[in-house]
């Protein structure tokens, strides 16, 4: 990794009026590339590492980039933001053009302020007495180029060039100001006392640091690119019901087992003992009490008798976290079971979480009551049942048991507590209902298709364990109730037919008025009817009618049907009517006075502003926030409301409003407390206000001012945005009764300023662009042009339709408006009415793009609706007119592109071809396949069907394809197969391949395992000799052996036997070609295996033997041409370098010495030189081209892009974002980190399918107001 490409750099500007003047080391010098030349302001600063160049002047004097890299800038070693930069190489000049250099720059937005020229004429006049020529003070500014400014500083020389610029030479004109000379020109530095009233002082650092890896994801680095994304509730919701549906079960007996949702990184849960202590003994006091202790234990002994709970040896040593669950009885005299047990999975300490807090509550897979209801109503015979003990029914794998423990008194000791645990789903756990609903929902579904009927209208009929339903006939009755209990006992559900309407022959038995209730109304089954449970009402005190108590009758009319809505209007009118706002008692409120109270010594501070508003308010609140190695805690210091004017203001300009309060106030709290100097967060939920302080631009007066004071008591970086539903100033701005006050976290602030800065919740910010346009000033001219405004209120509109719509309702309007009323037209608009708008707004786009002076190479004419029309080559024909002269438009126009768009979306989003065709239908617009293309590009939809995978140049051979190495000293290895033998066994071929000599070895094995392909490295390694470097792609028993070869003490091994480490490397994951040079040559050994065994079954030793045959035909193909002349060269091939050159004949004892050994040796080491040399010049020779020219994508952090996926279908593909780039040795980018809602993970990027368009592609067409939206 090239450690030079990730910079950490604090780049400090500050500027303010002064009253002296300060000069730095400015100087003229002259710029060149190719033809053109210009002077340009620079300046050396010593305190930076690096040089720079304004994009301005890289722009004019069109300089060629020679790479890019990544700096992260900061403010005075505060916040920081990570930008890309190019870099050049420059060549600079002296204005006396006698001295040159080579510079490599960085490009900047802007490098400073513009900087003072020397004005005392005595130090002038000195300068010129020594002879010395100062190109900054002498030469005119005018003659430099500039973009606004004259005394604007282009180009920064840091340290990196300074030091070959200095000769040393040095004047002193005052004590405080001094001439240096450099081989670029005389500069001046210090402090004059001749000022001007523009002046300004400029304090310019520029530091360079060791790289911090972890700033890469610093969710606190202003305009970061690639922010986590925060998961939306469906995608929570889905996630858990995948986690459901792949670790659900059955055991033997067909009981499902499911697993807890646990919330990925969710806080440590605590053991809850302390508090499961306490409530044990509150538990105990209130059965003793209630005299039920007896009734409660043996509740709890029925449980463990049926498998629901268990006992936990105390002694046994805990291998993973446990948790335990207070609970408390609950008494219900008219039940069959007098007092239950009732856990609390939201019982926590301070500071700490619950249970439940560390769950995903799953999606609500319960029915709407009024649905139930209604179809409780439609058939003539109505059943409630329910599921007898529907939670404890559904068992949990053993791995999340210890989180559902409880405590409890030992009956047979006194005084002993023992452990309890769950074994199956606990009530009073905040996943337990998705859990059940889930749980039924699969069992209904998978059920046998004789079931099928009664199972559909089971999934309609479950409000948790209760069960409604209804049928028409008796035999229907009799049929579900038998089917639908013997479908839920398959699955140890027992469902208990509670009640159902009386037959004609049993009506006579029920005759006695019996109610009995239903979703929370009473049902008479004699009767068969439904009414409101009204006995909590008749039961109420005649005292006076209170606004408490007319409100708290309202909501106790419990009504999902809504038939008695009538009744209940009454009262809530005469509540709307005699409700009136008042100030609660405050009594109660009470705040720390000290707020370091529960601060360390070492706490790290930072002060933390909320902004919020709503239609009635508008307010802020500070919030300081403490951060030690121990606990993080926050304190409220202050907060402000005002309520909103009685103007009815926008919802943009009041969130504006306060954050100009928030600015005041954290002004006036910072200077008060002395923490100028810890950080500052502002935050605000409203994208529009932050963009309007985030950009100085000419905005309209009432968002001009206090954007203005908001940019001067803040730093516009500074701000932030957060969801509503995180922003604590949402509390004061909405208002709350003392009560909810004293409950909430308002004092502590939220959540999420407790965990670490790394996990704080982050968001984009896309604004409404037509809110934060709308507030741009408007400018007024003498002369207007009404065209103009119209083609401004168009581009406002979000579809072409509904401008058509709007623009024909305003002539009918008009027209109506001069006509009597017996005679004005109403309905809804007709066919000429819409033609008309459309005619309309596309003559306003001609007038506006066509003056006339245009040379369109077309025959057009004007035709009766004043419409600039096309004269075509198939006027002649008989077809409707628009087709033989279609209406002439522009191609780059925001009206067209809106046309585009909407007649894309109505050809369900159709391609360039099919859209241009009928498009022609009507209209000939200006370079239409540029224009389509560019438009349907922002679609979304579209672009996840059409878009192309991106392309990256091929890249250089590896070195160890390169360099000069023995035989199979850089290997790569994959299997192929499955091969069948004849027992019908598999059996798979082990091939390694030597990535220099292309020569191949090859082992058979008889499964996938790690251990077994161990030993196939191994006999390899005896073979072939042992490899220093392995590729492989990231097969799990390649992976293993990997593993196994880390956990070996190769140090150990080195020490005694000299043995050197085997380095493994892993392609990425779906980039089958990075391994193209095994994949080649497991291509050719299947070809010949398909060739010569066709069909038929081997033997285990026929396989190995017909294996080493095809590894010999491999190792003799010819790696060099093949010539047919017979006094060439035989050609290379792999076999010649694995082993040596044949003898001929058997040598003669006699003739065997040392001198004719030795002789032997260096003849064969010469012949092994002339190999070498050979394979160099006849193979890698020809390596040198590429086989393939492709055009380069452009990719960058987070863009969105689609995850391609051979396996699966295109629709099915899913969505990411690119979270990191990973540059090759030739700064290509091949392989990037990818960001998904199931993690992150390495992918190559010809595997990526691009979302977006890139930056020109956007201002290259107006872009439709639909397109914008990007996934989330």
């Amino acid at each position: 990794k090239d450690d030079n490409n990730l910079l950490n750099e604090n780049f400090t500007l500050a500027n303010s009026l002064c009253s002296s003047e300060v000069y730095l080391q400015t100087l003229i010098v002259s710029i060149e590339n190719n033809d053109l030349k210009h002077y340009v302001r620079s300046i050396i600063d010593l305190g930076s590492q690096r040089s720079y160049v304004s994009k301005y002047v890289a722009d004019v004097m069109k300089l060629k980039c020679v790479g890019e890299q990544t700096v992260t800038h900061g403010l005075f070693g505060g916040l920081k933001r990570r930008e890309n930069h190019k870099k050049y190489s420059i060549e600079l000049r002296n204005t006396e053009n006698n001295f040159s250099c080579n510079v490599e720059v960085m490009d900047q937005n802007k490098i400073c302020t513009s900087l003072p020229k020397l004005k005392d004429p005595k130090n002038i006049e000195e300068l010129k007495q020594l002879g010395i020529f100062a190109s900054d003070i002498c030469l005119n500014e005018n003659l430099c180029l500039y973009e606004n400014d004259p005394k604007e500083i282009h180009i920064l020389l840091g340290a990196d060039t300074a030091a070959r610029l200095f000769t040393g030479e040095i004047k002193n004109l005052s004590p405080d100001l001094i001439a240096m000379n450099t081989k670029l020109g005389w500069t001046v530095i210090g402090r004059s006392g001749i000022t001007e009233n523009d002046s300004s002082s400029t304090l310019m650092s520029l530091l360079v640091n060791d790289v911090n890896i972890s700033d890469l994801w610093r969710l606190d680095t202003l305009n970061i690119n690639d922010p986590a994304e925060n998961q939306s509730r469906k995608e929570l919701e889905e996630a858990a019901k995948e986690h459901f549906e792949r670790s659900v079960k059955r055991d033997n007996e067909g009981r499902y087992i499911v697993s807890l949702p646990w919330i990925h990184d969710h806080p440590p849960l605590p053991d809850g003992r302390k508090i499961a202590e306490r409530r044990l003994n509150s538990c105990i006091k209130a059965l003793e009490r209630a005299e039920k202790l007896v009734d409660y234990d043996d509740v709890l002994q029925d449980w463990q008798k049926e498998g629901i709970i268990e006992e936990v040896d105390p002694m046994q040593e805990i291998k993973q976290g446990q948790h335990f669950l207070p609970h408390h009885p609950v008494f219900k005299e008219n039940s069959t079971t007098k007092v239950r047990p009732v856990f609390d999975g939201s019982a926590k300490e301070r500071n700490t979480p619950s249970i439940n807090d560390c769950l995903e509550k799953g999606p609500n897979l319960v029915e709407l009551i009024p649905s139930l209801m209604n179809r409780f109503r439609v058939g003539k015979y109505g059943v409630i049942a329910d599921i007898k003990k529907a939670f404890l029914q559904i068992g949990l794998q053993e791995r999340d048991r210890p989180y559902l423990r409880f405590l409890w008194k030992d009956r047979g000791r006194e005084g002993n507590i023992k452990i309890l645990q769950h074994k199956r789903v606990v009530f009073g756990i905040s996943s337990s209902p998705f859990l059940l609903g889930a749980t039924l929902e699969l069992h209904l579904k998978n059920a046998p298709d004789h079931l099928k009927e009664t199972a559909q209208q089971l999934m309609r009929s479950f409000y948790v364990d209760n069960c409604v339903f209804s049928v028409n006939t008796k035999k229907e009755l009799a049929r579900f109730i038998s089917e639908s209990q013997a479908l839920l006992s398959t699955a140890k559900f027992e469902l208990r037919v509670g009640e159902h309407s009386p037959t004609e022959d049993k009506i006579e038995e029920r005759q006695e008025d019996r109610k009995v209730p239903v979703l929370g109304l009473l049902w008479n089954l004699p009767k068969d009817t439904m009414s409101l449970d009204m006995k909590s009402l008749m039961k109420e005190d005649q005292g006076p009618s209170t606004k408490r108590k007319i409100l708290s009758t309202v909501h106790r009319i419990f009504d999902p049907i809504g038939f008695s809505c009538p009744v209940t209007l009454e009262p809530k009118c005469l509540l709307q009517e005699c409700w009136k706002m008042k100030l609660p008692k405050l009594n109660a409120l009470q705040i720390p006075r000290c707020v370091r109270e529960d601060f360390a010594e070492d706490s790290k501070l930072s002060i933390h502003v909320f902004c919020d508003a709503s239609q009635s308010a508008y307010a802020t609140c500070i919030f300081l926030r403490a951060e030690s190695a121990d606990n993080t805690s926050c304190q409220l210091i202050q907060a402000r409301n005002r309520v909103a004017p009685l103007k009815k203001i926008s919802i943009p300009r009041l969130e504006l409003l306060s954050c100009t309060i928030g600015a005041r106030l954290a002004k006036a709290t910072i200077s008060e407390l002395g923490l100028e100097k810890i950080p500052i967060f502002y935050w605000s939920d409203s994208m529009n206000a932050l963009y309007w302080i985030k950009r100085n631009k000419n905005w309209a007066t009432f968002v001009y001012n206090r954007v203005l004071e908001i940019r001067k008591l803040t730093n516009p970086e500074d701000w932030r945005h957060i969801s509503g539903t995180l922003n604590p100033a949402d509390l004061p701005s909405r208002g709350s009764n003392a009560e909810e006050l004293v409950k909430s976290l308002w004092w502590e602030g939220p959540n999420w300023l407790r965990i670490p800065i790394e996990d704080w919740p982050v968001s984009e910010t896309i604004p409404d662009f037509d809110v934060v346009n709308s507030e741009k000033r408007k400018t007024i001219v003498s002369v207007t042009n009404t065209t103009t405004e119209q083609l401004e209120y168009f581009s406002k509109v979000s579809s072409f339709r509904k401008m058509t719509r709007i623009t024909a309702w305003i002539f009918r309007f008009y027209k109506n408006a001069k006509t009597q009323k017996k005679e004005r037209k109403g309905g809804t608009l007709d066919l000429e009415e819409v033609e008309a708008a459309e005619k309309f707004i596309l003559k306003q786009v001609q007038s506006q793009c066509f003056s006339g002076n245009e040379k369109l190479n077309l025959q057009t004419f004007l035709d009766s609706d004043g419409l600039l029309r096309v004269k075509t080559k198939i006027s002649q024909r008989s077809d409707i007119p628009t087709f033989r002269f279609p209406i002439l438009l522009p191609s780059k126009h925001a009206v067209i592109g809106k046309l585009i768009f909407e007649k894309h979306v109505e050809l369900s989003h159709a391609g360039i071809q099919i859209l241009m065709s009928s498009l022609r239908e009507n209209y000939w617009i200006l370079k239409s396949r540029k224009t389509i293309r560019q438009v349907i590009r922002t679609c979304v939809i579209y672009q996840r069907f059409a878009s192309r995978p991106l392309e990256v140049v091929s890249a250089p051979l590896p070195e160890d394809r390169v360099r000069d190495a023995y035989v199979f000293e850089v290997v790569g290895v994959d299997l192929c197969g499955p091969l069948y033998l004849k027992n019908k066994t598999k059996c798979w071929a082990v091939l390694f391949t030597c990535a220099v000599y292309r020569a191949v070895h090859i082992e058979l094995v008889t499964s996938l395992s790690t251990d077994s392909f161990i030993l196939a490295l191994r006999r390899f390694i005896s073979r072939r000799g042992r490899p220093a470097t392995i590729y492989s792609d990231n097969g799990t028993n390649l992976v293993g052996t990997s593993n196994e070869l880390k956990s070996v003490d190769w140090g150990k091994i080195q020490e005694y036997a000299s043995v050197k480490k085997i380095q493994w490397k892993f392609n990425p994951p779906s980039a089958p070609w990075w391994g193209g040079f095994w994949e080649r040559l497991i291509g050719m050994l299947k070809s010949i295996l398909r060739k010569v065994l066709g069909k038929a079954s081997l033997q285990f030793e026929e396989l190995c033997t017909v294996l080493c045959d095809a590894e010999g035909i491999i190792n003799s193909r010819p790696l060099t041409y093949l010539s047919e002349d017979n006094e060439d060269l035989v050609a290379l091939t792999p076999a010649m370098f694995l082993q040596d050159v044949k003898e001929i004949g058997v040598p003669d004892i006699d003739q065997i010495d040392a001198k004719r050994m030795n002789k032997r040796f260096f003849y064969r080491q010469k012949l092994c030189q002339d190999l070498r040399k050979r394979f160099r010049i006849e193979y890698l020779g020809h390596l040198r081209e590429f086989s393939k020219i492709c055009n380069e994508s452009k990719i960058k952090e987070g863009d969105i892009v689609l995850i391609g996926d051979s396996n699966i279908k295109r629709i099915n593909w899913p969505l990411g974002r690119v979270i990191k780039l990973y540059l090759g040795k030739d700064k290509k980018v091949r392989l990037v980190e990818i960001q998904t809602k199931s993690g992150s993970f390495l992918r190559p990027i010809q595997r990526l399918f691009p979302l977006e368009i890139s930056q020109s592609e956007k201002s290259a067409v107006p872009r439709p107001q639909r397109a914008i939206l990007y996934p989330q």
